[in-house]
């Protein structure tokens, strides 16, 4: 997709020219790309992704209704090398787990506890039920959003994920939890308690 910059001598385009260009802003950007016609074969592992679609997209509208959390994956697309929303990551994230474990689990909220900790409030995605989804999920902590580090890895006890303590009181941190590669939280940013 190219990039635009004053497209047909103007400070802006939209709609297609002669069936061969189509000029559309996305994201902020002018951009252009050909015009096509697009196909629908309805194949079966097309109806499959389009369920698994809908079905996050239900998940987030539903479940993943808490405002922290939905900023902490605003930060996490913006920490991100991609042009993308916090939706956008969410998806991305739990539509590459969803297709393979329904009833994978993601945070729901993040927020420090005593003791310079914090607690992420787990739910599955499949039905909106406390987190309880076996294995280890990785606590990834940093100073700054974009350099963040794997510091331990810790599994959901009654659909809370603890961590340990991460340094002392009043010290800002940004923490996200992953699992099998991929991202089960946006990136909180946290001022640690005692």
């Amino acid at each position: 997709m190219a990039i635009a910059r004053t497209p047909l001598l103007s400070f802006g385009a939209t709609g297609k020219l002669a069936k061969t260009l189509v000029f559309f802003p996305w994201k902020g950007l002018d951009v252009v790309r050909e015009y096509v016609i697009p196909t629908n074969p309805n194949t079966a592992a097309q109806a499959t992704q389009r369920t698994l679609f809908s079905a996050t997209v239900s998940a987030w509208r539903n479940y993943f209704t808490n405002a922290v959390m939905r900023t902490a994956w605003n930060l996490s697309a913006s920490a991100s090398k991609k042009a993308q929303s916090g939706f956008n990551a969410a998806m991305s994230a739990m539509i590459k787990i969803c297709s393979s474990d329904p009833d994978a689990s993601f945070a729901l909220t993040g927020a420090a506890a005593a003791g310079n900790t914090v607690d992420f409030g787990m739910l599955n995605a499949d039905d909106g039920a406390a987190g309880d989804e076996a294995g280890n999920f990785e606590v990834w902590v940093g100073d700054e959003a974009t350099s963040l580090l794997n510091l331990e890895t810790k599994t959901i006890a009654a659909g809370t994920i603890s961590t340990s303590d991460l340094g002392d009181l009043d010290d800002v941190k940004y923490v996200k939890l992953r699992k099998d590669g991929q991202d089960r939280s946006g990136i909180v940013k946290v001022t640690l308690i005692a």
